[in-house]
């Protein structure tokens, strides 16, 4: 049974109905048993794409505890796609040493 309350958007990866499958999922499990039963599920992100499969596949010898563990693996390794504009911040300049890449806006 999936739980509604289960956040299908996360530090901007939507998991879809990815999130209630892995907190469905029996655990302990491996990263190859992860990849097996949902490596071809497509994760989204403000700036693109990419596979569960893909994700996951750097991995070797991982043993995942919890669905936290496995949502926490997938946050470490996606790119930077998934955190939107890089380097935004509406609150403070760049700190001092700091080099910025993207074009400073003013409104």
């Amino acid at each position: 049974m999936t739980d509604s309350n289960i956040p299908h958007r996360e530090l901007g990866v939507e998991f879809g109905e990815l999130a209630g499958q892995l907190e469905e999922h029996s655990y302990p499990s491996t990263n190859e048993e992860l990849v097996e039963a949902y490596g071809e599920h497509v994760l989204e992100f403000p700036n693109g794409t990419e596979s569960v499969g893909n994700i996951l596949g750097s991995f070797a010898n991982e043993t995942y505890e919890s669905p936290s563990e496995a949502r926490q693996a997938l946050f470490n390794m996606v790119d930077s796609r998934a955190i939107g504009r890089r380097y935004y911040s509406d609150r403070t300049p760049p700190a001092l040493g700091e080099r910025r890449e993207d074009q400073q806006l003013s409104f």
